[in-house]
Protein backbone atom coordinates (compact mmCIF):
# COMPACT_ATOMS: atom_id res chain seq x y z
CA UNK A 1 0.00 0.00 0.00
CA UNK A 2 2.93 2.16 0.59
CA UNK A 3 3.37 1.73 -3.41
CA UNK A 4 0.09 3.54 -3.84
CA UNK A 5 -0.72 7.57 -4.98
CA UNK A 6 -2.81 7.93 -2.05
CA UNK A 7 -3.46 10.57 -0.27
CA UNK A 8 -4.22 10.30 3.65
CA UNK A 9 -6.05 12.96 5.96
CA UNK A 10 -6.57 12.49 9.46
CA UNK A 11 -10.13 13.08 10.15
CA UNK A 12 -11.97 12.70 13.90
CA UNK A 13 -15.60 12.89 12.26
CA UNK A 14 -16.85 11.10 9.19
CA UNK A 15 -20.55 9.60 7.76
CA UNK A 16 -21.65 8.27 4.64
CA UNK A 17 -21.79 11.76 2.77
CA UNK A 18 -18.28 12.03 2.71
CA UNK A 19 -17.36 8.70 0.89
CA UNK A 20 -20.53 9.33 -1.53
CA UNK A 21 -19.12 12.70 -2.50
CA UNK A 22 -16.01 11.66 -3.81
CA UNK A 23 -14.02 13.31 -1.01
CA UNK A 24 -13.17 10.01 0.59
CA UNK A 25 -12.64 6.92 -1.05
CA UNK A 26 -11.70 4.81 2.50
CA UNK A 27 -11.88 5.11 6.05
CA UNK A 28 -9.39 3.64 8.19
CA UNK A 29 -11.44 3.14 11.43
CA UNK A 30 -12.92 0.93 12.79
CA UNK A 31 -16.45 0.71 11.57
CA UNK A 32 -19.38 -1.34 13.31
CA UNK A 33 -21.06 -3.43 10.49
CA UNK A 34 -24.91 -2.37 11.54
CA UNK A 35 -25.56 -1.70 7.58
CA UNK A 36 -25.82 -3.09 4.47
CA UNK A 37 -23.55 -1.99 1.71
CA UNK A 38 -24.86 0.34 -0.71
CA UNK A 39 -23.93 1.21 -4.57
CA UNK A 40 -22.17 3.82 -3.20
CA UNK A 41 -19.95 1.91 -0.23
CA UNK A 42 -18.58 -1.15 0.79
CA UNK A 43 -17.17 -2.53 4.25
CA UNK A 44 -13.84 -4.18 4.23
CA UNK A 45 -13.14 -7.73 5.52
CA UNK A 46 -14.27 -7.77 8.74
CA UNK A 47 -11.09 -7.91 11.26
CA UNK A 48 -12.67 -8.03 14.86
CA UNK A 49 -15.57 -8.47 16.74
CA UNK A 50 -16.64 -6.03 19.36
CA UNK A 51 -19.99 -6.33 21.59
CA UNK A 52 -21.67 -4.43 24.47
CA UNK A 53 -21.87 -5.09 27.96
CA UNK A 54 -23.45 -3.41 31.09
CA UNK A 55 -21.92 -1.47 33.69
CA UNK A 56 -23.41 -0.87 36.86
CA UNK A 57 -22.55 0.45 40.26
CA UNK A 58 -22.46 -2.08 42.92
CA UNK A 59 -24.36 -1.72 45.84
CA UNK A 60 -21.96 -3.48 48.73
CA UNK A 61 -22.21 -6.82 50.58
CA UNK A 62 -25.62 -7.50 51.19
CA UNK A 63 -26.98 -10.98 53.26
CA UNK A 64 -29.47 -12.64 50.93
CA UNK A 65 -32.33 -14.93 52.68
CA UNK A 66 -31.86 -17.30 49.75
CA UNK A 67 -28.43 -18.65 50.71
CA UNK A 68 -30.08 -21.33 52.59
CA UNK A 69 -32.24 -22.17 50.22
CA UNK A 70 -29.60 -21.62 47.08
CA UNK A 71 -27.36 -23.92 48.64
CA UNK A 72 -28.28 -27.29 47.56
CA UNK A 73 -29.77 -27.75 43.94
CA UNK A 74 -34.10 -27.86 43.17
CA UNK A 75 -33.85 -31.49 42.77
CA UNK A 76 -31.59 -32.28 45.73
CA UNK A 77 -33.72 -30.73 47.53
CA UNK A 78 -37.14 -32.66 46.26
CA UNK A 79 -34.11 -35.88 46.57
CA UNK A 80 -34.08 -35.15 50.08
CA UNK A 81 -37.58 -34.83 50.92
CA UNK A 82 -38.36 -38.35 49.17
CA UNK A 83 -35.39 -39.65 50.98
CA UNK A 84 -36.76 -39.32 53.76
CA UNK A 85 -40.43 -40.41 53.27
CA UNK A 86 -38.42 -43.56 51.39
CA UNK A 87 -36.65 -44.32 54.68
CA UNK A 88 -39.68 -43.60 57.04
CA UNK A 89 -41.52 -45.73 55.44
CA UNK A 90 -39.18 -48.22 54.80
CA UNK A 91 -38.69 -48.86 58.79
CA UNK A 92 -42.25 -48.72 59.53
CA UNK A 93 -42.92 -51.93 56.77
CA UNK A 94 -40.13 -53.69 57.78
CA UNK A 95 -41.20 -52.89 61.67
CA UNK A 96 -45.02 -54.54 60.42
CA UNK A 97 -43.41 -57.49 59.21
CA UNK A 98 -41.28 -58.25 62.07
CA UNK A 99 -44.50 -58.12 63.98
CA UNK A 100 -46.49 -59.72 61.85
CA UNK A 101 -44.38 -62.51 62.38
CA UNK A 102 -43.35 -62.40 65.90
CA UNK A 103 -46.14 -60.88 67.71
CA UNK A 104 -44.17 -60.08 70.96
CA UNK A 105 -41.45 -58.04 69.11
CA UNK A 106 -41.58 -54.31 69.98
CA UNK A 107 -39.12 -51.72 69.49
CA UNK A 108 -39.08 -48.42 71.00
CA UNK A 109 -42.71 -49.13 72.77
CA UNK A 110 -44.41 -49.76 69.91
CA UNK A 111 -43.56 -45.89 68.66
CA UNK A 112 -42.09 -47.31 65.34
CA UNK A 113 -46.00 -48.15 64.05
CA UNK A 114 -46.68 -44.46 63.89
CA UNK A 115 -45.90 -42.90 60.56
CA UNK A 116 -45.32 -39.24 62.24
CA UNK A 117 -42.88 -40.71 64.75
CA UNK A 118 -40.90 -42.68 62.31
CA UNK A 119 -40.75 -39.50 59.74
CA UNK A 120 -39.74 -37.46 62.66
CA UNK A 121 -37.30 -40.24 63.96
CA UNK A 122 -35.46 -40.31 60.32
CA UNK A 123 -35.54 -36.58 60.11
CA UNK A 124 -33.15 -36.37 63.43
CA UNK A 125 -31.08 -38.55 62.19
CA UNK A 126 -30.31 -36.81 58.68
CA UNK A 127 -30.10 -33.68 60.66
CA UNK A 128 -27.20 -34.76 62.34
CA UNK A 129 -28.96 -35.41 65.30
CA UNK A 130 -28.86 -39.36 65.59
CA UNK A 131 -31.18 -41.96 66.47
CA UNK A 132 -31.78 -42.15 70.00
CA UNK A 133 -31.80 -46.26 70.27
CA UNK A 134 -30.53 -48.85 68.35
CA UNK A 135 -33.32 -51.73 67.66
CA UNK A 136 -32.44 -55.26 67.44
CA UNK A 137 -33.47 -56.25 64.24
CA UNK A 138 -30.22 -56.47 61.73
CA UNK A 139 -32.67 -55.23 58.72
CA UNK A 140 -33.66 -52.09 60.80
CA UNK A 141 -30.28 -51.59 62.01
CA UNK A 142 -29.01 -51.43 58.30
CA UNK A 143 -31.67 -49.05 56.97
CA UNK A 144 -30.74 -46.65 59.88
CA UNK A 145 -26.93 -47.44 59.18
CA UNK A 146 -27.84 -46.18 55.67
CA UNK A 147 -29.87 -43.22 56.59
CA UNK A 148 -27.29 -42.14 58.93
CA UNK A 149 -24.33 -42.36 56.28
CA UNK A 150 -26.73 -40.07 53.56
CA UNK A 151 -27.16 -37.51 56.14
CA UNK A 152 -23.55 -37.02 56.95
CA UNK A 153 -23.32 -36.61 54.05
CA UNK A 154 -26.18 -34.14 53.06
CA UNK A 155 -25.32 -32.48 56.06
CA UNK A 156 -21.43 -31.76 55.75
CA UNK A 157 -22.57 -30.54 52.00
CA UNK A 158 -24.54 -28.54 53.31
CA UNK A 159 -22.51 -26.85 55.89
CA UNK A 160 -19.35 -26.25 53.36
CA UNK A 161 -21.06 -25.25 50.45
CA UNK A 162 -22.53 -22.76 52.99
CA UNK A 163 -19.75 -21.67 54.66
CA UNK A 164 -17.40 -21.04 51.45
CA UNK A 165 -20.57 -19.40 49.98
CA UNK A 166 -20.59 -17.01 52.72
CA UNK A 167 -16.60 -16.51 52.47
CA UNK A 168 -16.92 -15.39 48.86
CA UNK A 169 -17.63 -11.48 48.36
CA UNK A 170 -21.20 -10.66 46.92
CA UNK A 171 -21.68 -7.73 45.05
CA UNK A 172 -25.04 -6.98 45.30
CA UNK A 173 -26.63 -4.85 42.18
CA UNK A 174 -29.98 -3.51 41.49
CA UNK A 175 -31.24 -5.46 38.44
CA UNK A 176 -29.84 -8.69 36.54
CA UNK A 177 -29.91 -7.60 32.98
CA UNK A 178 -31.09 -4.54 30.37
CA UNK A 179 -34.92 -5.54 30.26
CA UNK A 180 -34.56 -5.23 34.01
CA UNK A 181 -32.95 -1.51 33.63
CA UNK A 182 -37.19 -0.83 31.53
CA UNK A 183 -38.75 -2.34 34.12
CA UNK A 184 -37.54 -0.80 37.20
CA UNK A 185 -36.57 2.55 36.07
CA UNK A 186 -34.88 3.45 38.85
CA UNK A 187 -31.19 4.02 36.95
CA UNK A 188 -30.52 6.23 34.13
CA UNK A 189 -29.30 4.24 31.00
CA UNK A 190 -25.99 5.76 29.42
CA UNK A 191 -25.28 5.35 25.97
CA UNK A 192 -23.08 7.16 23.31
CA UNK A 193 -24.69 8.70 20.61
CA UNK A 194 -22.65 8.00 17.86
CA UNK A 195 -22.20 3.96 18.69
CA UNK A 196 -23.66 1.69 16.55
CA UNK A 197 -25.84 0.08 19.52
CA UNK A 198 -27.50 3.48 19.82
CA UNK A 199 -30.29 2.68 16.95
CA UNK A 200 -31.54 0.08 18.71
CA UNK A 201 -33.27 2.36 21.12
CA UNK A 202 -34.55 4.62 17.94
CA UNK A 203 -38.37 4.68 16.93
CA UNK A 204 -36.81 4.11 12.69
CA UNK A 205 -33.33 3.13 13.93
CA UNK A 206 -31.29 5.59 13.16
CA UNK A 207 -29.18 7.71 15.13
CA UNK A 208 -31.00 11.08 14.66
CA UNK A 209 -34.40 9.22 15.25
CA UNK A 210 -36.92 9.65 18.17
CA UNK A 211 -36.16 7.43 21.56
CA UNK A 212 -38.40 4.75 21.70
CA UNK A 213 -41.53 5.35 24.69
CA UNK A 214 -39.92 2.30 26.91
CA UNK A 215 -36.66 4.43 27.33
CA UNK A 216 -37.99 7.58 26.83
CA UNK A 217 -36.82 9.58 30.33
CA UNK A 218 -34.39 6.76 30.93
CA UNK A 219 -32.08 7.24 28.00
CA UNK A 220 -28.92 9.75 28.15
CA UNK A 221 -30.21 12.15 30.78
CA UNK A 222 -27.80 13.80 32.86
CA UNK A 223 -24.89 11.10 31.99
CA UNK A 224 -21.16 12.10 31.50
CA UNK A 225 -19.41 12.88 28.75
CA UNK A 226 -16.42 9.96 29.09
CA UNK A 227 -14.91 10.97 25.88
CA UNK A 228 -13.66 14.49 27.80
CA UNK A 229 -11.40 14.52 30.48
CA UNK A 230 -12.90 17.14 32.86
CA UNK A 231 -12.42 17.33 36.79
CA UNK A 232 -16.04 16.45 37.11
CA UNK A 233 -15.88 13.36 35.31
CA UNK A 234 -14.81 10.86 37.93
CA UNK A 235 -17.67 11.95 40.70
CA UNK A 236 -20.48 11.82 37.66
CA UNK A 237 -19.27 8.66 36.75
CA UNK A 238 -19.65 7.26 40.19
CA UNK A 239 -23.01 8.32 40.11
CA UNK A 240 -24.95 5.23 41.63
CA UNK A 241 -28.26 6.22 39.77
CA UNK A 242 -26.04 5.53 36.06
CA UNK A 243 -25.58 2.41 34.26
CA UNK A 244 -23.92 2.17 31.55
CA UNK A 245 -24.04 0.12 27.89
CA UNK A 246 -20.37 0.15 26.92
CA UNK A 247 -17.99 -1.62 24.54
CA UNK A 248 -15.80 -3.35 27.77
CA UNK A 249 -12.68 -2.17 26.06
CA UNK A 250 -13.82 1.63 25.68
CA UNK A 251 -15.02 1.62 29.33
CA UNK A 252 -12.39 -0.29 31.04
CA UNK A 253 -10.40 2.56 29.44
CA UNK A 254 -12.59 5.38 31.02
CA UNK A 255 -13.20 3.44 34.45
CA UNK A 256 -9.62 3.34 35.33
CA UNK A 257 -9.25 6.84 36.01
CA UNK A 258 -12.01 6.48 39.42
CA UNK A 259 -11.59 2.67 40.25
CA UNK A 260 -10.26 3.94 43.16
CA UNK A 261 -13.74 5.86 44.08
CA UNK A 262 -16.30 3.81 43.40
CA UNK A 263 -17.13 -0.28 42.60
CA UNK A 264 -18.42 -0.65 39.33
CA UNK A 265 -19.45 -4.17 38.20
CA UNK A 266 -19.74 -5.86 34.88
CA UNK A 267 -22.90 -7.90 34.31
CA UNK A 268 -22.40 -11.25 32.26
CA UNK A 269 -24.78 -10.77 29.94
CA UNK A 270 -23.48 -9.56 26.37
CA UNK A 271 -25.46 -7.57 23.91
CA UNK A 272 -25.33 -6.54 20.41
CA UNK A 273 -22.02 -8.31 19.02
CA UNK A 274 -20.83 -6.39 16.14
CA UNK A 275 -17.93 -7.05 13.65
CA UNK A 276 -15.46 -4.01 12.63
CA UNK A 277 -14.27 -3.40 8.92
CA UNK A 278 -13.18 -0.32 7.36
CA UNK A 279 -15.93 1.62 4.96
CA UNK A 280 -14.67 2.49 1.89
CA UNK A 281 -16.40 3.17 -1.78
CA UNK A 282 -16.65 1.01 -4.36
CA UNK A 283 -15.15 3.19 -6.96
CA UNK A 284 -11.84 2.97 -4.28
CA UNK A 285 -9.25 2.04 -6.09
CA UNK A 286 -7.44 0.20 -3.41
CA UNK A 287 -10.38 -1.52 -1.64
CA UNK A 288 -9.15 -5.09 -3.26
CA UNK A 289 -5.66 -4.75 -2.02
CA UNK A 290 -6.82 -3.60 1.83
CA UNK A 291 -8.93 -6.53 1.62
CA UNK A 292 -5.89 -8.60 0.69
CA UNK A 293 -3.81 -7.37 3.69
CA UNK A 294 -6.71 -7.72 5.93
CA UNK A 295 -6.40 -11.85 5.14
CA UNK A 296 -2.76 -12.29 4.77
CA UNK A 297 -2.43 -9.97 8.31
CA UNK A 298 -5.15 -12.63 9.71
CA UNK A 299 -3.37 -15.18 8.28
CA UNK A 300 0.23 -14.56 9.65
CA UNK A 301 -1.80 -13.93 13.11
CA UNK A 302 -0.84 -10.33 13.60
CA UNK A 303 -4.52 -9.78 13.89
CA UNK A 304 -4.81 -11.74 17.08
CA UNK A 305 -1.60 -10.33 18.66
CA UNK A 306 -3.50 -6.75 17.86
CA UNK A 307 -6.74 -7.78 19.70
CA UNK A 308 -4.91 -8.71 22.52
CA UNK A 309 -3.09 -5.68 22.61
CA UNK A 310 -6.33 -3.84 21.93
CA UNK A 311 -8.36 -5.87 24.68
CA UNK A 312 -6.43 -6.40 27.26
CA UNK A 313 -7.14 -6.37 30.65
CA UNK A 314 -4.19 -7.29 32.54
CA UNK A 315 -3.77 -3.74 34.07
CA UNK A 316 -6.91 -3.71 35.20
CA UNK A 317 -7.30 -7.04 36.98
CA UNK A 318 -7.01 -5.26 40.36
CA UNK A 319 -10.22 -3.36 39.89
CA UNK A 320 -12.39 -5.98 40.53
CA UNK A 321 -15.13 -4.69 38.88
CA UNK A 322 -15.11 -8.02 36.38
CA UNK A 323 -15.63 -10.49 39.37
CA UNK A 324 -18.24 -13.01 38.83
CA UNK A 325 -19.44 -15.18 42.04
CA UNK A 326 -18.38 -18.22 41.46
CA UNK A 327 -20.60 -20.13 43.57
CA UNK A 328 -22.27 -23.40 42.69
CA UNK A 329 -24.98 -25.11 44.44
CA UNK A 330 -24.49 -29.05 45.39
CA UNK A 331 -26.38 -31.04 42.32
CA UNK A 332 -27.78 -34.35 42.80
CA UNK A 333 -24.74 -35.54 40.62
CA UNK A 334 -22.66 -34.92 43.70
CA UNK A 335 -24.47 -37.10 46.00
CA UNK A 336 -25.93 -39.67 43.61
CA UNK A 337 -23.75 -42.50 44.44
CA UNK A 338 -25.05 -42.13 48.24
CA UNK A 339 -28.56 -42.47 47.03
CA UNK A 340 -28.01 -45.52 45.27
CA UNK A 341 -25.86 -46.97 48.06
CA UNK A 342 -29.20 -46.22 50.09
CA UNK A 343 -31.16 -48.23 47.77
CA UNK A 344 -29.29 -51.11 47.51
CA UNK A 345 -28.68 -51.40 51.21
CA UNK A 346 -32.19 -51.18 51.68
CA UNK A 347 -32.20 -54.69 49.48
CA UNK A 348 -30.44 -56.36 51.33
CA UNK A 349 -32.48 -55.40 54.31
CA UNK A 350 -34.96 -56.60 53.14
CA UNK A 351 -33.28 -59.81 52.25
CA UNK A 352 -32.22 -59.99 56.35
CA UNK A 353 -35.41 -59.19 57.17
CA UNK A 354 -36.74 -62.25 55.46
CA UNK A 355 -34.05 -64.28 57.07
CA UNK A 356 -34.40 -63.21 60.22
CA UNK A 357 -38.53 -64.66 59.98
CA UNK A 358 -37.07 -67.67 58.58
CA UNK A 359 -35.25 -68.18 61.92
CA UNK A 360 -37.39 -67.26 64.21
CA UNK A 361 -39.96 -69.73 62.65
CA UNK A 362 -36.97 -72.53 62.85
CA UNK A 363 -35.94 -71.33 66.13
CA UNK A 364 -39.86 -72.12 67.52
CA UNK A 365 -39.90 -75.02 65.14
CA UNK A 366 -36.91 -76.53 67.51
CA UNK A 367 -38.59 -75.83 70.95
CA UNK A 368 -41.69 -77.47 69.56
CA UNK A 369 -43.82 -74.46 69.49
CA UNK A 370 -46.36 -74.43 66.64
CA UNK A 371 -46.13 -71.08 65.06
CA UNK A 372 -49.50 -70.82 64.27
CA UNK A 373 -50.73 -70.74 67.92
CA UNK A 374 -48.81 -67.82 68.50
CA UNK A 375 -49.97 -66.05 65.44
CA UNK A 376 -52.54 -62.87 65.82
CA UNK A 377 -56.20 -64.30 66.13
CA UNK A 378 -59.06 -62.95 64.49
CA UNK A 379 -62.22 -61.53 66.60
CA UNK A 380 -63.77 -65.02 66.31
CA UNK A 381 -60.91 -67.22 67.52
CA UNK A 382 -60.91 -64.75 70.43
CA UNK A 383 -64.70 -65.28 71.27
CA UNK A 384 -64.24 -69.32 70.76
CA UNK A 385 -61.58 -68.83 73.27
CA UNK A 386 -62.69 -66.76 75.86
CA UNK A 387 -66.02 -69.17 75.92
CA UNK A 388 -64.14 -72.23 76.32
CA UNK A 389 -62.12 -70.80 79.36
CA UNK A 390 -65.58 -69.60 80.65
CA UNK A 391 -66.63 -72.98 81.00
CA UNK A 392 -63.43 -74.37 82.69
CA UNK A 393 -63.61 -73.42 85.94
CA UNK A 394 -60.55 -73.59 88.51
CA UNK A 395 -60.63 -73.10 92.15
CA UNK A 396 -60.67 -69.95 93.64
CA UNK A 397 -60.81 -68.25 90.81
CA UNK A 398 -63.40 -65.88 89.65
CA UNK A 399 -63.66 -64.82 86.17
CA UNK A 400 -65.07 -61.23 85.94
CA UNK A 401 -67.12 -60.04 83.07
CA UNK A 402 -67.27 -56.63 81.83
CA UNK A 403 -71.03 -56.38 82.22
CA UNK A 404 -73.30 -53.53 83.70
CA UNK A 405 -75.60 -56.23 85.22
CA UNK A 406 -73.22 -58.57 86.59
CA UNK A 407 -71.63 -55.46 88.27
CA UNK A 408 -74.23 -53.96 89.92
CA UNK A 409 -75.31 -57.21 91.25
CA UNK A 410 -72.06 -59.13 92.74
CA UNK A 411 -69.42 -56.53 93.23
CA UNK A 412 -71.26 -54.89 96.36
CA UNK A 413 -72.14 -58.21 97.99
CA UNK A 414 -68.15 -59.14 97.77
CA UNK A 415 -66.87 -55.99 98.56
CA UNK A 416 -68.43 -56.38 102.30
CA UNK A 417 -66.43 -59.47 103.02
CA UNK A 418 -63.53 -58.56 104.65
CA UNK A 419 -61.74 -61.56 103.51
CA UNK A 420 -62.28 -61.41 99.98
CA UNK A 421 -59.29 -60.38 98.44
CA UNK A 422 -57.52 -62.01 101.08
CA UNK A 423 -58.63 -65.78 99.58
CA UNK A 424 -59.43 -65.17 96.21
CA UNK A 425 -57.38 -63.95 92.77
CA UNK A 426 -59.77 -62.15 90.20
CA UNK A 427 -58.56 -62.46 86.96
CA UNK A 428 -59.76 -59.95 84.12
CA UNK A 429 -59.59 -60.98 80.75
CA UNK A 430 -60.01 -58.30 78.29
CA UNK A 431 -61.13 -58.83 74.41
Amino acid sequence: MHEAKTIYRRVRKYDVETLVNGGTHAVLTASAMYAQSSCYFEYSWPFTTNSYSLFVQSEGEKVSTTWYLDTFNGRLWLMAFIFILCIACSIMGTYYVQKLISPNYMEFHDELSSPLFSLFYVWSGISGQGFQKIPKSWSLRLIILSSLILGVLLSYGFSSTLTSDLANRRDSIPFANLEDVAIKRTHTLCIRNNSSVYLHFTVDGSLQGEIQDDWKGLLNDGCPDMSTDSANLIPELCNPGFVYLEVPNIFRFTYHKAQRNCSIVQLPEIYWSRRLAFLQTKSAQHRHLINKYILRMDTAGILNYLRRKWMSTHIYDQSGYLRQSTFQPVEFEHIHLAFCGFFAITVVSAFICVLENIWYKLRLKYKGINPISIMPRTRDHMNMNITKVRRKSRPRTIVVRRCQTVRSILLPEIVKDPEFFQNVTVRVNRW
